[in-house]
């Protein structure tokens, strides 16, 4: 029996084709199956956007059917991507206005386009095996969470009492992180094959966050996903995320198009970062396909900073009339922790007015002084030099010298470092450009 199907495919964007391509097959293939098709001379991956059930009749209207070509094969391994994976890109598709396939494609990990059927078996099989021995259960999370401060707690009870989008309005230093894991331990806790996905804004960021997250969690149920991967590498998260053997999923912004089916929590820390948006190929706003994609699947999203964007702090605005500090009645709900965690204090702004600087300043006086800490010697009225030989601070007017210090002993800064561009430094810079210059009347050895 033939069976009709709506294919989506990635076609080069010249091509004028955005929509699902119709192909045949013998097999009633489910609506987000993926598949290998012909496309022109080559075989591509597709997904399977309309299944038989919805084409039961036949092709579209005016459509040759002996024309239609037939679906080459099935990467049976793999479950179809649900119906919210696929109302997401959907709807980027056509917010963006970009071509369907372009998106929905662009979204999978590259491997999948390369793999056969047979290959991506193989790989399945390798991964149900480690699953089998990690054996991840309700008790692999390890309950090891810090002791949290009122505003900490404050922003853990309305995450948990508000169904979202929250806005959590963190100043540097006030335990944001520590909020997000103990909002995914309690979402774990209480429903174990829940998932959540958090979204960091720089590939950089993404090791440190992990390893405090899998110090939490354990390495079972913690994968990552961004560009910076391998493609195996890439590919096995995604795989992972999509069987639900991970729990939690860590990304930079294509992470937001993970597929993740039992998906209960979106966090999005440094929400205003522009990192966030995809300027090459299909670009996107992660951040706001994040609001978009817990409001479609029934998740949570928490949008962490400490100098949240425009749009998110007008969005979490009081209600006419109200006073500034006042209850959130926006879109979203705004969550201050304004105090840093112990006795960690935020660092004193002073302004400049830059009018009443001499012509061409850039740098102010004030900002030079800042950053360049001259050592006066204690005993005259001459400043001391650095030497590296001995690590001392030396002065050539009256010979006292001291050990360099290991902190400023002004601001007890512990990021200290020479500058300047002494007879050492010029030293060792010329030695560096000379390197390979003999001396004259110098032999070479044999």
């Amino acid at each position: 029996m033939t069976h009709w199907l709506q294919v989506v495919v990635q076609t080069p964007a010249h091509s004028g084709v955005g929509g699902p391509l119709t192909y045949r097959s013998e097999l009633p293939l489910a609506a987000g199956t993926l598949v290998r098709v012909p496309l022109g001379t080559r075989e591509t991956l597709g997904v399977v956007w309309q299944g038989a059930d919805a084409l039961a009749d036949g092709p579209p209207e005016g459509m040759d059917a002996a024309r239609v070509r037939e679906v080459s094969g099935v990467l049976d391994g793999i479950a179809p991507l649900n119906a919210g994976w696929r109302q997401l890109a959907g709807f980027a598709a056509h917010y963006y206005q970009r071509a369907l396939g372009e998106v929905a494609l662009s979204a999978l990990p590259p491997a999948l386009r390369d793999l056969s059927a047979t290959q991506v078996a193989r790989r399945l099989k390798r991964l149900a095996a480690g699953a089998t021995t990690a054996a991840p259960g309700p008790t692999s999370v390890t309950p090891a969470p810090l002791a949290t401060s009122q505003e900490q707690t404050g922003a853990l009870a309305e995450i948990e009492a508000h169904a979202g989008p929250l806005l959590l309005f963190g100043a540097t230093g006030s335990g944001k992180t520590e909020v997000y894991l103990q909002s995914v331990q309690a979402l774990l806790t209480r429903d174990p094959a829940a998932q959540a996905l958090v979204l960091v804004p720089e590939i950089n960021l993404t090791p440190q966050l992990e390893a405090r997250f899998i110090a939490r969690f354990g390495p079972e149920r913690v994968v990552s996903l961004h560009s910076g991967m391998t493609p195996p590498q890439r590919l096995n998260s995604w795989l992972a995320a999509h069987a639900g053997q991970a729990r939690i999923v860590l990304g930079t912004r294509m992470a937001i198009f993970a597929s993740m089916p039992t998906l209960k929590l979106i966090v999005v820390d440094e929400e205003h970062d522009p990192s966030y948006k995809q300027q090459e190929g299909a670009r996107y706003s992660a951040r706001d396909l994040a609001v978009y994609r817990a409001r479609l699947e029934g998740a949570k999203v928490v949008l962490g900073s400490a100098t949240p964007s425009l749009e998110s702090w007008h969005r979490s605005r009081p209600a006419e009339g109200d006073a500034a500090d006042g209850p959130s009645r926006g879109k979203y709900l705004r969550l201050h922790m304004p105090s840093r965690i112990g006795d960690g204090q935020l660092p004193r702004v002073r302004l400049v007015d830059m009018t009443r600087q001499p012509p061409r300043t850039v740098l102010s006086p004030p900002l030079m002084d800042a950053i360049g800490r001259k050592s006066q010697c204690p005993h005259c009225s001459a400043f001391r030099v650095f030497h590296k030989i001995d690590r001392t601070l030396r002065c050539h007017h009256c010979g006292f010298a001291q050990r360099v210090p290991r902190a400023c002993p002004d601001c007890g800064n512990l990021d200290i470092a020479p500058v300047g561009r002494g007879t050492e430094r010029l030293e060792e810079h010329l030695a560096e450009l000379l390197a390979g210059v003999r001396r004259p009347g110098s032999v070479t050895p044999a």
